[in-house]
Formats: C-alpha cells, structure tokens, sequence
C-alpha cells in the first residue's frame, strides 16, 4: 500500500528459514498463524530483533496499527520463534495513531507514529511525531514522548536504533517537517533527552497532495556507528541519501557538520508506482545500510558503508508477469548476504499495474536472495494474490543465523482494494542447506 492514503489494511507475517550457502537454497512454506488483534497494517520497518540468536534471549518485536477499536491505535507484540505471540499491547495515547514503525537494539525497543492523519481525524488537523520506548525488551514502557511541535505537520515519521562502538544503544527518528519541507533528525543516546532537531536537507515532493504539504517519506536505519537517511527530494522522484559513521562518538549525529554530504542518486523513484525509499541495517552485517527503492523498470538498492554511498544495483527488472513493483526492502544477511522483499504488480491490463485502488490489481509479494549483492536469485512468490487476500506489499525483515543455516523473518501486508478484508497473519517457511 502507498503511504500516501491513510486507511485500514492488512499485515502478514512471513519466516523464511533459507540456507547459508551461496544461493539460498529454496524453502517450504507451511501453515498460517493468526497475530493477537485483527483490523490492522503497518508498513515497512516494523519487525526488529533483541537477544542473541539461537538462545533464550532472542525475542522479535512487531508493531502495528489497527481500528479494531477507537481511537485507532499503534500496538505491540511479541515472539520469541514466530509461531507463538504475546497479546497485543497499545502503546498510542489517546490521539488516532497511523504510520507506525519499529525498531531495536541492546534491550532497547523504540516505536514510532505520527497523530493527525487516521480515516477518523478531520482533514487539516495538527499532525504530531510520537514515540514509546522500552529499555527492557519491550517488558515496559516509557510512555509517550512527543518530538515534534502539537501544531506542526509531520510526514511519516521513521524510527531506527543501534549499540554504539563507544557503548550506548542510541535511538533516532527521522520526519519531513511538512509545512516547510525539510527532513528532521533527532536521536537520543544512552536513554537520554532527544537532541534539538537539525535539517538533514529538503523537499518540494508533495506525493500526498498539496492539501496534504510536503511529503518526500524520509526513512532511516542505522548499524554500530552507521545511520541512513533518505527521501524523495521532488515530484520526479529524485532520491537523496545521507549518512554518518559516529567513529566512536554517540553523540556525533546531533551535530549537522559531522553527517556526510548528500548524495543524489542516479536512478530515480516511480513515484507513478507507489514509490517511496526504504532503508535497511542489520547487527548481523555491522557494515553497511541498504537504501531500496522502485524505478519505472526495475527493483533496485544502493549500500552506504560509512564513506560513500554506491552506485545503484539491480535486484529484479519486471518483465513477464510482473509489469511493477515498489515497497522494495534488502535486509543485510550474515555473512555478507541479503534478502530483497517487494510487492510484484502483476499484468492485469491496468494502465498502472500497481493502482492498489482498483479491484483488477493484483499484487504478489516476492522474495529474492544475493550472496553479494550482485547475483540475485530469480523472485519467489512468498504471497500470491488470491480472492480474499488480492494485494500484498510493505515488507519488513530479521535475517539470522540458526543451526539450520539462516533464518529470514518477514512481514507484509495482505488486503483487499475495497477493505473488505485486512488482518495479520504469520507463515513459517523452513529450509536448509
């Protein structure tokens, strides 16, 4: 689903367990498990990880927003192996939530929303960036934190968190400021007070109408000492990147001197295909943060190692079946692999193939794996589009190593384009060697 409309729809929950060796051998897919709650959808970057994997410390975490009830709200839960999770826990206040996202690192678990732009809110009202965080494994939480004024307009807020080299776990969040079009960041270090907000740079996008006001949907991920930021910077797709490596000062990335300067991208986004970029880090592969995005022809992502930002690399190109894609994500995988997610808009005759308003879409959710980043393996469909479950998009990963090889948790949106049927749903795949 685009982030551009606020609205019910639905999440599933994906675990693949692939092989270690070099192609990522196939797996098989089992039965589905129900998430707690129903009427819900997230979007990308709402599935992280605490603990060590293959002990009694690795728990995964997953945020969500649903309507089941009013106000609608952002909620929590839990799994320590994918199958089995915790009753959901609201972590919202008492505002509508929408746009949530998740991450974490340590015992640190941080989640992010903004108010002011749920199917219940009138149009035009205040829209506020918010955040709980919990410091003991999602055990309890802080309560919420506002980051932005009451009477601004925020865009899609993003949150990431990292263990410094220097020690402290930091958690950052990153917004388009929509009144004025420049993309805020703040972090906090250690548990402490969020740093004032600095400009990371600009847009003149306004992809969620000019009612709406400056939307280039920042999104940021972050590893050890590495952060990534990124945006669309106009209304022709143009993306931007901008990174930091903290060297070994927590601090470092309140300060706008000590950030990189921006890199504009040679590709563009197709903003005509639900485009926005989505960045991805892992504590599995402690060196580089992924930027992955959809242009007109092809799946694609970018690497910031710390220096530099690479050029950009092809996944997927659509052909066949699949004339579209966007809500591309690559997770860093050990062992310097990576697992690419998106949703395949398939050839139904549709000028736009990815027009997630119209009940001739169908969207498949794919899979793709890389033991470089450069050969990639042809697409698996992870979800099919089917009656009931017509589109499935906004995925989001954990890749760990386990005695089996490694494991791939995923998540992604199942819906109809009616809204007729959206809910959360988890299925577990096993592979091996």
């Amino acid at each position: 689903m685009r982030r551009t409309l606020h609205r019910s729809i639905a999440v599933a929950v994906v675990m693949i367990l692939a092989s270690a060796n070099v192609a990522f051998a196939a797996v098989s897919w089992g039965s589905r498990v129900a998430l707690p709650g129903n009427y819900a959808w997230n979007y990308s970057n709402s599935l992280d990880y605490t603990g060590t994997p293959g002990t009694s410390t690795f728990k995964l975490h997953e945020a969500y927003v649903s309507d089941a009830t009013l106000p609608e709200a952002v909620k929590y839960t839990s799994s320590k192996n994918g199958t089995t999770w915790s009753s959901a826990k609201k972590l919202s206040g008492k505002q509508h939530a929408e746009g949530s996202s998740l991450a974490a690192a340590g015992s640190t678990v941080i989640v992010g929303w903004f108010t002011g732009y749920s199917s219940y809110d009138a149009a035009g009202v205040a829209r506020q960036t918010q955040v709980n965080v919990s410091t003991n494994n999602g055990g309890t939480w802080s309560g919420v934190q506002k980051l932005s004024g009451g009477k601004g307009k925020v865009d899609y807020p993003i949150v990431a968190a990292a263990k410094t080299s220097s020690g402290p776990v930091n958690t950052y969040a990153a917004w388009v400021d929509s009144k004025n079009g420049n993309v805020v960041f703040r972090q906090s270090s250690a548990g402490g007070a969020w740093s004032a907000p600095i400009t990371l740079g600009t847009t003149t996008a306004t992809q969620s109408g000019s009612g709406y006001g400056f939307s280039g949907f920042a999104n940021i991920a972050a590893v050890d000492d590495l952060i990534a930021v990124t945006w669309i910077a106009d209304n022709t797709g143009t993306l931007k990147v901008r990174g930091i490596d903290l060297n070994g000062t927590a601090t470092a990335a309140a300060t706008l001197t000590n950030w990189k300067a921006t890199a504009t991208l040679a590709d563009k986004i197709s903003v005509a295909q639900n485009g926005y970029p989505i960045a991805s880090a892992s504590p599995q592969n402690t060196g580089v943060v992924t930027v992955a995005y959809n242009t007109d022809t092809a799946q694609k992502f970018v690497t910031f190692n710390g220096t530099a930002v690479s050029a950009g690399k092809t996944i997927f190109s659509n052909i066949g079946t699949y004339v579209g894609g966007y809500s591309t994500a690559v997770e860093p995988a050990p062992s310097g692999g990576f697992v690419a997610m998106w949703a395949g808009c398939k050839d139904t005759g549709l000028a736009n193939p990815c027009n997630y308003g119209s009940a001739k879409a169908k969207f498949d959710e794919l899979a793709a794996t890389s033991p470089n980043g450069t050969t990639w393996s042809v697409p698996t469909v992870v979800a099919g589009s089917t009656t009931k479950v017509q589109l499935n998009d906004e995925a989001s990963m954990v890749v760990i190593p386990d005695a089996s090889g490694v494991k791939v948790f995923a998540q992604y949106n199942a819906y109809k384009s009616n809204y007729s049927y959206y809910d959360v749903w988890v299925n577990i795949a096993t592979g091996s060697l």
